[in-house]
């Protein structure tokens, strides 16, 4: 029997000169795939203010909130990272507009926690079986077609 694992979570898309930014996930049920930078809310932490922390530590980029684009609920059943057993994981999601708030480097190479890397992917480039289904669900939200 799976372990099951709700997790919620604040997600941010931001799109400059007709890229998006992404991390390249490093573990759980996305894990390879490219993903929209963002993670679990803390105790007493606004969706909103979760985003900026997180863009902040997983790409070096400082962003502005700007709308709330919609949520995103999905559940997945994948081996854990320790490979011991299976989770079967109910991850929601707020989807926030976000604009890079001043000019910084990117960061490239892994966080040691759940990126591998940040990068800037063309919207052209976009296609689902490069992106975790959130990445997939937020350009769906903002209206951004995604090459099939």
């Amino acid at each position: 029997m799976p372990v099951r694992e709700t997790r919620i979570g604040a997600y941010g898309i931001c799109i400059d000169s007709g890229k998006i930014l992404l991390i390249k996930k490093a573990k759980g049920p996305y894990k390879g795939l490219c993903d929209l930078p963002g993670g679990g809310i803390e105790f007493g932490e606004s969706p909103p203010d979760t985003v900026v922390r997180e863009f902040l530590e997983e790409t070096g980029i400082a962003v502005e909130v700007r709308d709330l684009v919609g949520a995103f609920s999905r559940v997945s059943t994948f081996v854990s990272d320790t490979g011991t057993h299976m989770v079967e994981l109910h991850h929601l999601g707020f989807l926030y507009r976000v604009s890079v708030s001043g000019p910084a480097p990117v960061k490239s190479g892994p966080d040691g926690h759940d990126s591998l890397g940040t990068v800037w992917l063309p919207l052209t480039d976009a296609r689902p079986e490069t992106l975790s289904p959130l990445a997939a669900e937020g350009l769906r939200c903002i209206g951004s077609p995604m090459r099939v």
